[in-house]
């Protein structure tokens, strides 16, 4: 492990051989669950109400880091002021982060955002003129959705009157399916991660670098000896924090006296005119936060994501220019498109996951193999959540349950046969791209609807209620952030520095994915009825997203699209050459272009994190040219300092705004 991974596990040893028990304490899991709730209910807040900083847009979410950077400091000043009994063990610290992280996937654009919008979309937003009572509204099944009986949806968008209580009746039975649903679907996440880990983590040995800078706070929170956590020290460290953080404060002056200069300006600016209006434009964007966790991945994954996005540029803009659209300034149409058919990327994208499953074989056998006969002695399971053996029953089991539930949800048998596989190999590719790159903000060149489309030929092929369920399951298996597998083989690595209880480490990362789903979608529902749906202007997810895809779903229904033959070619060109990008890699020890930044080219995260990545290889490299590995690692107190400064500062922010700005927040903390 890159960073602090070394640090924490020696920590971790130190406390064992003192007696105490670093493992999953009562309060640890008291603080995590604590956490899960306060996190989802920060980011439902601050998305609908106050209106501000995204709190889980990113695979390692801002509400997390805040919440647990708060705890960490009063623990390190009740210490100091109370003694040893609020200091934590490292374990601990790494169980309450985890517990954080894995529930930030129910807030927002994790769960609820989604699921609450197609519940609430179908009835409230059918018109003469879109015809969804024509061609959606009798392929909804009913116990999945709430009609408008009794004005329930009603009065979601347009709030209680005084007096009247939240309908609660009309979402219950179809909540409930949906969890059942979600949990396995998660669970079944879980499983496939403890299949993959041990290759990942041991035999690859892949790095993590997103987890660098919360090793190194996990593992340096506080002994009691000062006030403030051991990881808030040195000069390295202050100079990051100071150097973000006055950037931050200074703008926030702006937000009181509008003539006073911003220092920053973190956004997004398109140069039109370095080729021809027929090539993409070049992306300039900054991102602190990006830079702070990737600057720990390798530089041949950095380099490459920049590279293969200048390759993305030329390419299109030649596919443009003979004839075949391509893309287009506002991501429109076009098979080379992350919101249409991106069919090159798309296809080098499941080349690459078909290629490190294929480099797994041996020890995907030997995982099996354990679980048909748990006595064998290898390979050990002792290490994992839970056993090999539980984690097969359970994938099948969970694989068992999905799949008759999408049947009875009207998704016919062939999309089944086809869409569940996809959707656990665009899941495992991002998993592992996060696990390899540090990369915190991941979309994938295509999801696994995209993908089943594909293998049956276009929308021609399919039948009205598969159609209609579509629109209903965007979130799960069409997840955009690839639903929680990529949060879950984090986790699954922190679990490593747990040297004790690790089923009950497993158990209570479960349990807090489940009150994350639960916690989130009740208090999104709670706010709607209380103030108002519409009221949560400016928001996509509850407004418009249901309404966008019941809207595609019809469009399906009445101009079925099919799949061109140029398309069929640009999927097989994307398997050709991620083939041979894998060859050259494995082939040849210095070969620096790595398979990941072909992969992802041409995205939308990717296209905004290239210049990012780009500025964050240039400083890796020239810290390793002038001071060697060493410096290296000294230089990393700097960059946890900057991490640790941008945190306090979307803090700071929060705090203003609830204060000065209530309602009309400032987004400190972006995805853009």
């Amino acid at each position: 492990m890159t960073g602090g991974g070394g640090a924490a596990a020696r920590s971790v040893r130190r406390e064992a051989g003192t007696g105490r028990s670093p493992g999953v304490t009562t309060r640890a899991l008291v603080c995590g669950l604590g956490l899960a709730v306060a996190v989802n209910l920060l980011a439902n807040t601050m998305r609908y109400v106050q209106r501000g900083s995204y709190m889980v847009i990113s695979l390692i979410p801002m509400g997390d880091l805040i919440l647990f950077l708060l705890l960490v400091l009063v623990c390190a000043v009740l210490a100091r002021w109370f003694g040893r009994r609020f200091v934590l063990a490292p374990a601990e610290w790494i169980t309450i982060f985890s517990m954080g992280l894995i529930s930030a996937m129910g807030p927002t654009y994790g769960i609820s955002g989604y699921l609450v919008s197609q519940m609430v979309a179908p009835y409230y937003f059918a018109t003469p003129e879109n015809r969804w009572t024509e061609y959606i509204h009798p392929h909804l099944p009913g116990w999945l959705i709430s009609t408008d009986e009794h004005r329930a949806i009603t009065l979601f968008f347009e709030g209680l009157p005084g007096g009247a209580s939240i309908p609660w009746e009309a979402w219950a039975g179809p909540l409930l399916w949906w969890f059942s649903f979600i949990a396995a679907l998660g669970f079944a996440c879980f499983c496939v991660s403890v299949v993959l880990h041990r290759q990942w983590a041991d035999h690859e040995k892949l790095v993590y670098p997103a987890l660098t800078p919360v090793l190194e706070m996990t593992n340096r929170a506080g002994q009691g000896v000062r006030a403030l956590p051991e990881f808030m020290r040195g000069k390295a460290f202050w100079t990051g924090f100071a150097l973000t953080s006055t950037v931050f404060w200074l703008n926030m002056v702006h937000w009181f006296y509008p003539a006073f200069p911003r220092v920053m300006h973190t956004q997004m600016t398109y140069v039109w005119d370095l080729l021809s209006k027929q090539y993409p434009p070049f992306c300039v964007y900054l991102s602190v936060f990006v830079i702070c966790f990737s600057y720990f991945a390798s530089l041949d994954v950095l380099f490459s994501i920049w590279f293969f996005d200048i390759v993305y540029m030329v390419e299109a803009g030649l596919l443009n220019r003979v004839g075949i659209v391509a893309t287009s300034p506002h991501y429109g149409a076009g098979p080379y498109n992350v919101t249409s058919y991106k069919f090159q990327t798309a296809g080098a994208f499941a080349a690459l996951v078909l290629w490190w499953v294929w480099i797994s074989r041996g020890h995907l056998r030997e995982v099996f193999r354990k679980a048909y006969r748990p006595g064998r002695s290898h390979p050990d399971d002792s290490r994992e959540f839970i056993s090999y053996r539980a984690a097969a029953v359970g994938l099948v089991v969970c694989c068992v349950y999905i799949v008759a539930w999408l049947g009875q949800a009207g998704i016919e048998a062939g999309m089944i046969a086809v869409l569940i596989p996809a959707m656990f190999i665009v899941y495992v590719g991002v998993a592992k791209v996060m696990a390899d790159s540090g990369l915190v903000y991941i979309d994938p060149p295509a999801v696994a609807w995209d993908y089943a489309l594909f293998a049956l030929g276009g929308e021609r092929a399919l039948s009205a209620s598969t159609n209609a369920g579509f629109s209903l399951l965007s979130f799960t298996v069409n997840h955009p952030r690839s639903f929680a597998l990529p949060m879950i083989a984090q986790v699954n690595r922190l679990g490593d520095f747990v040297p004790e209880g690790k089923r009950r480490f497993f158990w209570a990362i479960f349990g807090a994915f489940v009150v994350g789903m639960v916690v989130s979608t009740l208090h999104t529902v709670w706010l709607a009825y209380t103030m108002g749906g519409y009221n949560f202007q400016p928001n996509w997810l509850i407004l418009h997203e249901g309404e966008w895809n019941y809207g595609m779903a019809v469009n399906a229904l009445r101009n079925p699209r099919p799949i061109l033959g140029v398309e069929y070619w640009l999927f097989l060109v994307g398997i050709g050459v991620m083939t041979a990008l894998n060859l050259m890699r494995y082939r040849f020890p210095r070969w620096r272009l790595h398979p990941v930044g072909f992969a992802l080219s041409g995205t939308i995260f990717t296209r905004l994190e290239s210049m990012t990545l780009l500025v964050a290889w240039l400083i890796k490299f020239l810290m390793l040219k002038i001071g060697g590995a060493a410096f290296y690692r000294r230089s990393m107190p700097f960059f946890i300092g900057v991490l640790t400064g941008y945190i306090v500062a979307v803090i700071a922010g929060t705090v203003v705004d609830a204060i000065w700005f209530p309602y009309a927040g400032h987004r400190v903390h972006s995805w853009h």
